[in-house]
């Protein structure tokens, strides 16, 4: 069940500044600039392996090996320098999205899910294109699915946001991840570090046996949306309502705590379920209920990922 305390409005394009810009601009806010320093560094990390095909030199950030430092570059410009090698300008990162009706829902504090998932994919492809790293998008429903290819600008980024901004809609097509992830099985042939940008959706044995087969390929993080909280969405007095169902919850049952009880009980088997299949395939995973945590937690994630490979 994906409870939403109030319908949310239809997800129609809304005027004003570039969504990366928006973005961007939430990044440099004068509290931010530490974790956004750091969340650049654990970054660099972020892909598996290291090529001796030197390029060019870049500025240090923290998260850098000691050993790639430059010493003689450093010693000349007085300014910390670090080899860059061929292999790390080549990466792709492949974000996989279902914009059903279930991202039109609202999160854990209220926000849309929609505007939650462009913070993340915003913050990680301005990142990803920062370091050289190419960026595309699969999204998708039960109606039907648009891959948008590999780019390595901000322009191109911005119409992926722009789709995944607008697509959503509480009248849309019914959510499909398992299809989603099915494209990207079938069509992405190549190693990519692969985001998944999910609801809390039933954690099945299709998507079960998907994640197996994608973590093989790929290097892979999952990042969830927090649903709103169903005892929390019914204190308010408004109605509460199943987003996929398209059905109410009863007021008598607003205040039940045995249906509460349930219902949590349910939530936390569900992600005990996914915790320990990640963990056997290296999926990385964060939860996102709200914008103003995306940076920390995308940042926490990244400092895990990177302590587990040691």
């Amino acid at each position: 069940m994906r409870p939403a305390p109030a319908r949310p409005a239809s997800g129609g394009a809304t005027p004003g500044r570039p969504l990366l810009t928006r973005v961007k601009s939430r990044l440099h806010l004068r509290a931010r600039r530490a974790a956004t320093h750091l969340l650049d560094g654990q970054y660099a990390s972020i892909h598996r392996g290291r090529s001796l095909d030197f390029t060019d030199l870049r500025d240090y950030v923290v998260g850098d090996e000691v050993a790639d430092i430059d010493w003689k570059a450093t010693a000349r410009t007085g300014e910390p320098l670090v080899r860059r090698s061929a292999a790390e300008r080549r990466h792709r990162v492949l974000f996989a999205l279902d914009t059903g009706r279930d991202l039109a829902a609202r999160s854990a504090n209220g926000e849309p899910k929609r505007d939650i998932a462009v913070e993340a994919v915003g913050v990680l492809g301005w990142l990803a294109l920062r370091h050289g790293d190419e960026v595309g998008l699969v999204l998708g429903d039960a109606e039907g699915l648009e891959q948008l290819p590999f780019r390595a600008g901000e322009a191109a980024l911005e119409r992926g946001l722009r789709r995944l901004h607008d697509r959503p809609r509480l009248d849309g097509p019914r959510s499909d991840l398992a299809e989603v992830l099915e494209r990207v099985r079938r069509t992405v042939r190549h190693r990519t570090l692969l985001v998944v940008v999910a609801d809390e959706t039933e954690f099945d044995d299709r998507i079960a046996g998907l994640v197996s087969t994608l973590a093989a390929q790929h290097e892979v993080v999952w990042l969830e949306l927090a649903d709103a909280d169903l005892g929390r969405a019914a204190a308010t007095g408004r109605p509460v309502y199943d987003v996929d169902g398209g059905w109410s919850l009863p007021a008598m049952l607003h205040g039940d705590r045995r249906l509460r009880a349930e219902a949590d009980a349910a939530a936390a088997e569900r992600r005990e379920r996914m915790r320990a299949h990640f963990d056997r395939h290296a999926v990385s995973t964060a939860r996102l209920g709200a914008r103003d945590e995306v940076v920390g937690e995308l940042l926490a994630m990244l400092k895990a990922r990177r302590h587990a490979r040691g």
